[in-house]
């Protein structure tokens, strides 16, 4: 199997930014479903049927109704369920200025087309607002948990630069991400300054790499794969190590858009050098399929750090049994101590806006099962 080559001279076991200070064992990813009266609200708001302020209920009752359904499934690190967003990617692609769609290469495993509409940068970028800040302010004021910030990461923003698109805006990728970092860093750091301590960056680029067939569709874009890889973990760390008081985590995503995929393959190609090198103290990893390989890269994860097991899928309602989670969990165990271990769903309920192809009584069970699991596990 072919694996990321290492550079001389990096450390394997780096564990820049500490241990943990958040050691959750229940927890959730990000988004969750959108209730019928929220999609009916922005639908009557893009009509102009519905005023900002209308808007505004809608989301904050069902900001609310996420919380409190967190909180009775026993969850410990609560989201607003991304109910202002209309997809995972918004703290970067609507809190910028820059950012629109483009014909270009997908990253996908699954049948479709070869080339669709997509993020991507296509002109300058500046500031329009710090939209993880005013979700987890307003969450924050409704709960007694620890809110957990979510956003984009850097290693993510940087496949927005297209070839053929985004040269009108910058010349090069690193130029816009020269542009970009400072930016990313302004945004945390007004978190930090709110009391915001466990964030939370998503990313479905890392996974990219697993398979032969999206390296391959990374060189078309001009990219070496393992040169990017150690290129984006530099960038993600350039953000993670700006602020050492945080408690970070990162997603690993593996495609989440209305229950389809994109990844398949373990997580061994990328394993040593991504949980070795990468300064999070959480990883987010999708397990809840045989397409995510073995637990076996799991040796690799250094120091401290916990792996937050995404082992029931937020794409079918069928809810896996305790007994078969626990199972997984232990075994799971004989590659990374239990006291690094924790439980989450595999991804959001809802990345994009119409969500998964579940109900709200599946999410529920599911979430339940996350805080059922965690307490018969952990105590």
């Amino acid at each position: 199997m072919e694996r990321s080559p290492r550079n001389a001279g990096t450390r394997a076991d780096s564990t820049q930014g500490g241990p943990a200070r958040h050691t959750y064992r229940a927890e959730v990813v990000g988004s969750l479903l959108r209730p019928d009266y929220l999609k009916q609200a922005v639908a009557r708001h893009q009509a102009g049927a519905a005023s900002e302020p209308e808007l505004r209920a809608a989301q904050d009752r069902a900001v609310r109704e996420a919380l409190t359904l967190q909180e009775e499934a026993g969850i410990e690190a609560v989201t607003d369920g991304e109910m202002r967003r209309s997809a995972w990617t918004d703290p970067l692609t609507a809190g910028f200025e820059g950012f629109g769609r483009a014909e270009q290469i997908g990253l996908f495993s699954q049948e479709g087309p070869r080339r669709s509409l997509l993020p991507a940068l296509t002109g300058p970028i500046a500031p329009r607002s710090n939209l993880p800040l005013r979700e987890a302010l307003f969450a924050r004021a409704h709960t007694q948990r620890t809110v957990k910030p979510t956003m984009p990461s850097p290693s993510y923003a940087s496949m927005l630069y297209v070839p053929g698109v985004s040269e009108a805006a910058y010349p090069s990728r690193e130029q816009f991400l020269a542009e970009l970092l400072p930016q990313l860093r302004r945004l945390v750091g007004e978190l930090v300054e709110a009391g915001f301590d466990y964030i939370q960056l998503d990313c479905p680029r890392y996974s990219a790499l697993v398979m032969e067939e999206t390296r391959a569709r990374l060189r078309e874009l001009g990219l070496d794969p393992w040169r990017w890889f150690e290129r984006m973990i530099e960038l993600d760390n350039e953000l993670i190590d700006a602020f050492p008081q945080v408690t970070w985590a990162m997603h690993v995503c593996r495609g989440n858009h209305q229950s389809t995929w994109y990844a398949e393959g373990g997580y061994d190609p990328i394993a040593e050098r991504l949980f070795g090198e990468l300064h999070v103290q959480r990883f987010f990893l999708e397990y809840d399929t045989p397409r995510a390989g073995t637990f076996e890269p799991l040796r690799y994860v250094t120091g401290a750090k916990i792996v937050v097991l995404g082992l029931l899928t937020t794409k079918q309602p069928e809810v896996e049994p305790d007994e078969l989670v626990i199972r997984r969990i232990e075994e799971a165990s004989r590659y990374l101590p239990l006291e690094r271990l924790a439980l989450s769903p595999q991804c959001g309920f809802a990345s994009t806006f119409p969500g998964n192809k579940l109900d709200n009584e599946a999410q529920r069970r599911k979430l339940e099962a996350v805080g059922r699991v965690a307490r018969a596990v952990w105590g």
